[in-house]
């Protein structure tokens, strides 16, 4: 509301200002021209008012733009002095001593013609001189109202982030204790069943009393079948599972012994080669458990964000954020012979300056190396094979797929979407990949555009068995 307000004061002004460099472009130009027909070529006297007149032009022309940056401001305040201070000495030199200024001139037009030549450049440069005193004061009145605009719109971005680094830790908290209560409950249940479970009992052949007991270990076979976005993909997992053992989303969540007030870790405790540097921001792999969750959140913000009227929002996103955090670490640990990797984008250790894992990552990415299957040129293809198709693990067949890319709403406009993407591109060529997919909504106009920005390019063939509204993208690299 206060920048809103601030823009609408500034406005009028702003209009002044526009007018005003208007009309001093206009007698800037006009101030040319009695020099030019005094003499030509002007001798250094005429050149002296040429050279005032020309930096005058050029000081009305910067004024259009000095309100864009701080350079632009600096360069038009630089030239309206200049520029004040050669109109005021020209003044001087054609009204106080007209003759000597016509003898220096040399002008070889009729000298009643020279006087009033002389008389209507002095008249110009004094209309100037006003001119210039009032874009001046109005430069730095409007200046000073964009200057409080903007500290304004810093204060607002800092206690969004605030809001949003108290309302993270405050469902993390939430997530941890139902997460322990659920353990406990967990394990209840677990040892009522491990009470009613028959043993088998061994007898050593020694004849001695001592026996040993064993669990029935059960062994499961399973076969996921997804098929998000048209795409079939066949997992097949043998596992022998030990009663004994808990769940191992509960298990990663509470192992993790989350810190919400951890502060981000230094560039020495870090030891990282695999990271990228822009700006204020560093692209790396997590290092922290509270650096995976903060991930987690922000994909729940950004996937809950344009549906903040529905009621539960915020159960739905600590739900979200604590099945994505378990996801992401049991991705990370591979499975079916993909390769995973996490990014995340978090601010440059500052001097003096601390900041908790919270508030330093404002960005992440997911990036995953995998197979195509036999029969497949594009992730996801509709092909006739035999139900239980092989990965063909060759190079060729090796390709990259980006998820999950989502900055802080905070952050946003800064190129950290950008930058993300690539240090992603650059690791999935040091491993070795040739191409790299993504899919994208069809209504998300502005991923689309950074997509393409980055030289990602649809694959037609894959447009009629995708489902309506997404895309699938590629790109060589």
């Amino acid at each position: 509301m206060a920048s809103s307000k601030l823009r609408s004061s500034c406005s009028f002004p702003n209009l002044v200002l526009s007018c005003l460099n208007f009309t001093l472009f206009i007698l800037s130009a006009a101030s040319l021209a009695p020099i030019i027909l005094l003499k030509m070529p002007p001798t250094s006297f005429g050149l002296a008012f040429f050279i005032v007149s020309c930096i005058s032009l050029l000081s009305s022309f910067v004024g259009f733009y000095s309100q864009l940056t701080h350079f632009c401001f600096i360069t038009h305040v630089s030239l309206l002095l200049a520029s004040l201070i050669g109109q005021l000495l020209s003044i001087l030199a054609l009204f106080t001593k007209e003759k000597s200024s016509l003898s220096m001139l040399k002008s070889p037009r009729d000298p009643k013609e020279a006087k009033v030549l002389v008389r209507l450049e002095c008249g110009i440069l004094m209309a100037m001189l006003l001119i210039q005193l009032m874009v001046l004061v109005l430069s730095c009145v409007i200046f000073s109202c964009w200057l409080k605009d903007y500290e304004e719109i810093e204060a607002e971005k800092e206690m969004l982030a605030k809001k949003r680094s108290r309302r993270i830790a405050r469902v993390q908290e939430e997530s941890m204790a139902n997460a322990v209560k659920i353990q406990e409950i967990k394990d209840k249940e677990l040892d009522e069943k491990m009470k009613s479970k028959p043993e088998i009992f061994i007898f050593p052949h020694d004849g001695f009393g001592n026996h040993r007991k064993f669990h029935t270990i059960s062994a499961s076979w399973t076969m996921n079948m997804d098929s998000k976005s048209s795409r079939t993909t066949k997992k097949e997992e043998l596992s022998i599972q030990n009663p004994g053992t808990s769940i191992p989303q509960m298990e990663s969540l509470r192992s993790s012994d989350l810190r919400f007030d951890r502060l981000q870790p230094s560039d020495q405790e870090l030891l990282q080669e695999n990271k990228f540097e822009f700006g204020r921001f560093v692209a790396r792999e997590p290092v922290l458990d509270e650096e995976y969750w903060t991930a987690a959140w922000l994909r729940a913000e950004s996937h809950w964000e344009d549906r903040t009227n529905e009621r539960y929002v915020d159960s739905h996103k600590r739900k979200f954020a604590e099945q994505e955090f378990n996801a992401i670490k049991r991705r990370c640990r591979g499975q079916h012979g993909e390769k995973y990797m996490c990014f995340v984008a978090v601010k440059k250790e500052a001097r003096n300056v601390k900041r908790t894992v919270l508030k330093s990552v404002v960005g992440t990415l997911d990036l995953s190396v995998r197979y195509l299957l036999h029969g497949e040129t594009f992730p996801g293809e509709r092909i006739k094979a035999p139900f239980f198709s092989c990965i063909n693990k060759t190079d060729p067949h090796r390709y990259g797929y980006v998820a999950n890319l989502c900055v802080a709403k905070s952050a946003r406009r800064q190129g950290i979407a950008c930058n993300m993407l690539h240090f992603a591109l650059e690791s999935a060529k040091s491993n070795d990949v040739q191409q790299v997919y993504v899919h994208v909504f069809k209504n998300n106009r502005p991923a689309q555009q950074l997509y393409q920005k980055m030289g990602f390019k649809m694959v037609e063939i894959a447009s009629s068995q995708l489902q309506e509204q997404t895309d699938l993208l590629c790109i060589k690299i």
